[in-house]
């Protein structure tokens, strides 16, 4: 299978200029090219455009903003040159058929003979694409299904048609798993494919039900939101998100679609609403407000309001009803209330509509569940779902109300559940009454696989093996909080994989890798007076790292999600990291008023000195770093942050994350030695000076937060190695953490900090 190292990506609005960028993130050499803007000075503008907003706002389409120098912008009528040496040429383009035809009609002639050409459609089916095709394009032309926005959705959606080469399918399965990170889910080629499909009906139901039966936007998208695993936003705020024109739009695109008998039709019927409410000018946020809208009161305050639905006049949000955290599951027991009945009316058929769909749109049931919990971020899928409340309950009301029950249902209600077993043995059952393995790409490993073999175990964490003489350290605390538990734990841990196995990965399924200390722990002793117990924790803490680092074996830590504060720490003391790109990492010490403490300002004195080759510069360096508490939003921007080396990895699909893991930690494992003690000498008065300008800077900057100077100040005195300097190993370093830091905890405003993050999630400035 030949490499994929060149990409085209052909229309350069939202999602194309998504894709590219994420091409990019991926390695990908990109050329993004558009049509010439009529009376442009810059034929090019529309391309160029759309790169240069790839680095902007607060969830940019680039890991990395060195990574725009892999793009390059052209258009469709000088650069067609371009696509000759591309292995995979993606369109994005309007979702007209005959715009689709002509622009593959004239980039044809350019495409080399192996290059793979796909559409990122989600309307039109692959046979209407391919129809004007010769054979040699169709057997290389497959659509791919990228969800918005595609660096940060987890999804892919694969279609092929019958004519599709095999090896054209896994080349693009292969590179969109490994290298893109994507979930690729197969597809038949169906309207609406998968996700789109069932998200469809869902909301089509919601909207078609809540208008029926009185049923306000705010309680909808209560009832449609926590109770079921669905995202906050429930369905009417993922409208506005969409946009309600779009709504209306696809509405209609699934009625000329599907056959006249298929259940969907029964809810494309009587939504108006989406073409009254685009008609007023009620698109959704790209217009303003749609569902919802915020504006300002005649006093300029900020009000929250949300549209009536009968007058769709706006009116004050009202809060949504408290329900009972039994609801999801009991709801189809409560016949009768009326926010019952409702959900009873969306998820009923909603679901229904899942089992309906089996095989028509996936032979699998567990490619459904897959796409809608990443493509949709439902917590549990539609057959989890049914599994969870009871096929037998939802086919029996299905039944009592004169509704058909689609043969996997019945079937499911009579087997007892979708799904069986767990781990590796996890089956799911399909309609012809088999049990299937649950898809999952080649080479990936979970946590879940291994239940079955811990080897230690406390409160706090387990050890499992992985094999191969590979032992996996997950930390079980909620997110993986940190304490003096915790990293007892760990180090217990530690003994054990010396006298049982040659290396250690420390990771987990779960979402985070460790948010950081526990913060309510310290805090309550804190408040307590028992800071001699966080001065213990201290000494703990900074003792387990240092065993971390220099254990007789490997230490290879799997990153993902959240890792802060003493997560971080971790990280820096592991052999090596291999990081998730969508890893959040960072010394954050500062914003809950202290500093890193469990070896991280000492660590990253120490990598920053070596790098730069002067422990002055290294100073200067690790300071502007914890002082700012800086966090990063990616892993190679980890790296650049000195948070991670160089020879750390970056793992893009988060379902390899483990598996990548091992095997780094099998690669060390052959003639491992634990890295010689460190010791770094430290000129004092040198650092002192260096530092104090920054200092007064800072005050400067943060003249409304003059506590900010003097945790930094606590920092410096670290850094440059006490008031003495001299030549200092960890050990005395990770002393004077110990000592600032039990000054810091001492302080009324660190305790505000720490109370203020706590209550609200956000740091406080003071």
């Amino acid at each position: 299978m030949s490499a994929i190292n060149k990409v085209a990506v052909i229309g350069s609005g939202v999602m194309g200029a998504g894709i590219a960028a994420h091409f990019a993130n991926a390695g990908a050499q990109v050329v993004l090219l558009d049509i010439v803007p009529k009376d442009a000075e810059d034929r090019s503008v529309l391309a160029k455009g759309a790169v240069a907003r790839m680095t902007k706002g607060r969830a940019p389409q680039l890991a990395d903003p060195a990574y725009v120098s892999r793009l390059t912008a052209g258009n469709l009528d000088d650069d067609l040159e371009q696509l000759r040496d591309c292995d995979w040429v993606v369109e994005v383009v309007l979702e007209d058929l005959a715009i689709k035809h002509a622009l593959y009609d004239k980039i044809a002639p350019y495409l080399r003979g192996d290059a793979l050409l796909s559409s990122n459609t989600s309307t039109i089916p692959l046979a209407d694409l391919v129809a004007e095709m010769d054979e040699s394009l169709r057997k290389r032309f497959v659509i791919v299904h990228f969800f918005n926005p595609p660096r940060y959705m987890r999804l892919i959606e694969l279609v092929t048609g019958p004519d599709t080469d095999p090896p054209a399918t896994e080349r693009a399965r292969a590179f969109s798993d490994e290298r893109l990170g994507k979930t690729v889910v197969p597809c038949n080629d169906r309207p609406g494919f998968i996700a789109n499909r069932l998200g469809g009906l869902w909301m089509n139901a919601a909207a078609r039900e809540a208008v029926a039966r009185g049923i306000t936007v705010e309680e909808a998208d209560t009832v449609l939101s926590r109770p079921f695993g669905v995202p906050g936003t429930g369905v009417f705020a993922l409208m506005d998100l969409i946009g309600v024109d779009l709504m209306g739009k696809s509405r209609l695109s699934m009625r000329n679609l599907l056959e006249a008998d298929d259940p969907q039709q029964t809810h494309t019927k009587g939504l108006e609403l989406f073409d009254n409410m685009a008609a007023k000018g009620l698109a959704g946020r790209k217009a303003g407000g749609g569902f919802y809208k915020r504006s300002k009161d005649e006093n300029g305050k900020t009000a929250a309001q949300a549209v009536d639905l009968s007058s769709l006049e706006y009116r004050a949000q009202a809060k949504g009803p408290e329900l009972a955290k039994t609801f999801g599951v009991d709801f189809i027991d409560q016949a009768g209330d009326r926010l019952a009945d409702f959900a009873w009316s969306v998820m009923g058929p909603t679901l229904s509509y899942a089992a309906y769909c089996v095989p028509e749109i996936t032979a699998n049931p567990a490619d459904i569940d897959a796409a809608m919990e990443l493509g949709y971020n439902w917590r549990m899928g539609p057959f989890k779902l049914i599994d969870k409340i009871g096929a037998d309950k939802i086919a029996a009301r299905l039944k009592a109300e004169g509704q058909d029950v689609p043969p996997l249902l019945a079937l499911a209600a009579e087997r007892g559940g979708i799904y069986s077993g767990k781990g590796l043995d996890r089956k799911v059952l399909m309609p012809t009454g088999e049990q299937a393995d649950v898809p999952r790409g080649p080479g990936v490993i979970f946590a879940s696989d291994l239940t079955d073999m811990p080897v230690f175990a406390t409160d706090a964490v387990v050890l499992r093996n992985m094999g191969d003489g590979v032992a996996l350290l997950t930390i079980t605390a909620p997110n993986a909080a940190l304490d003096d538990l915790v990293m007892t734990g760990v180090s217990e841990a530690l003994d054990v994989v010396q006298r049982d196995f040659k290396a250690m990965v420390i990771g987990s399924d779960g979402n985070h890798f460790s948010v950081g200390a526990n913060l309510k722990k310290a805090l309550d002793r804190a408040d307590a007076g028992e800071l001699g117990l966080v001065a213990d924790q201290l000494v703990i803490g900074q003792a387990t790292m240092r065993k971390i680092k220099y254990a007789p074996f490997p230490v290879v830590s799997a990153a993902c999600g959240l890792a802060l504060g003493g997560g971080c720490e971790i990280l820096m003391h592991s052999d090596r990291v291999m990081a998730a790109l969508e890893s959040n990492i960072g010394l954050v010490e500062a914003n809950v008023g202290l500093l890193p403490a469990w070896g991280g300002t000492t660590a990253l004195l120490l990598r920053k000195s070596a790098e730069l080759d002067d422990p002055v510069k290294g100073a200067e360096a690790a300071f502007d770093t914890i002082a700012a508490a800086l966090m990063v939003g990616s892993a190679p921007m980890a790296q650049h942050a000195g948070y991670l080396r160089a020879t750390d990895g970056v793992v893009m699909n988060r379902d390899r994350l483990l598996a990548d893991a091992k095997a780094a930690a099998l690669e060390l494992a052959e003639g491992y030695a634990a890295p010689a003690k460190a010791e770094i000498t430290l000129d004092a008065q040198a650092i002192t000076a260096a530092l104090e300008p920054k200092l007064a800077a800072l005050a400067e900057a943060t003249a409304d937060a003059p506590y900010t100077v003097e945790i930094a100040r606590e920092t410096a005195q670290v850094l440059s190695g006490g008031e003495v300097g001299g030549t200092l190993d960890e050990v005395a370093l990770h002393a004077l953490e110990a000592e600032g830091m039990m000054r810091l905890i001492r302080q009324d405003k660190t305790i505000e900090r720490m109370r203020h993050t706590m209550t609200t999630g956000k740091p406080l400035k003071n």
